[in-house]
């Protein structure tokens, strides 16, 4: 009587499962009893097993290799400390997106033309806040604006979309504050004003492009 090796005996994923088999029911192979029938079935999944898990083993050793090529400053290379490192990194550059989008809220030119002036008591500087149409020449006018109100300027940050540009800059005072943030409104005002008649007008000003760098 043909015998099939038992579940133990199998060395090797090469065993001929398939031609053990034969056909599909044992009534057409009459060779194989229903125990070695069984026994064949349970070989067969078991080497189909082996080899999805290799392949599983496989696909984890590449995605490691992976982190090791991208993670930077990477000390230990162990699968436990390469993703301890990769989710750190991960919840690190969630932070730094979350602040640049805070940021990009903060600086998106609004829809409507208007001017802000306020004073922080703290650190007594005056933040000036102008959103209007853009144009090659703004940045000038901003200059001469802030001049003539006596401003100077500690730091200014500007943004440009869809031909809107919104400007912030944190500016120190000359005299009394009073006197000084109503010359700054109205500066910053004839600038706003300017690039709106610009801009109804369909007037085009000569040059195309905003310089790169300005010295406020």
């Amino acid at each position: 009587m043909f015998s099939i090796p038992s579940f133990y005996e199998v060395g090797s994923d090469s065993y001929d499962i398939a031609g053990m088999l034969g056909s599909p029911t044992n009534s057409e192979n009459p060779n194989l009893s229903p125990r070695s029938m069984a026994e064949a079935k349970a070989v067969a999944a078991s080497i189909s097993h082996k080899e999805a898990e290799r392949r599983r083993r496989k696909r984890i050793n590449g995605h490691i290799a992976t982190l090791k090529s991208i993670l930077p400053n990477t000390i230990k290379t162990d699968k436990a400390s390469l993703l301890g490192e990769a989710v750190r990194r991960v919840k690190e550059l969630k932070k730094t997106a979350a602040e640049v989008a805070a940021l990009d809220d903060a600086m998106f030119p609004s829809e409507i033309d208007e001017v802000k002036v306020s004073q922080c008591e703290i650190t007594g500087l005056t933040q000036a806040t102008l959103s209007c149409d853009d144009r090659p020449e703004i940045v000038v006018d901003m200059i001469q604006a802030l001049k003539t109100a006596e401003a100077k300027v500690v730091r200014a940050e500007m943004s440009t979309v869809g031909g809107r540009t919104k400007s912030v800059v944190w500016v120190k005072l000359g005299g009394e504050n009073d006197a000084g943030l109503g010359r700054l409104r109205r500066a910053l005002k004839m600038v706003m004003d300017k690039s709106t008649l610009v801009a109804s007008s369909g007037q085009v000003l000569p040059g195309n492009k905003r310089p790169r760098y300005y010295h406020l």
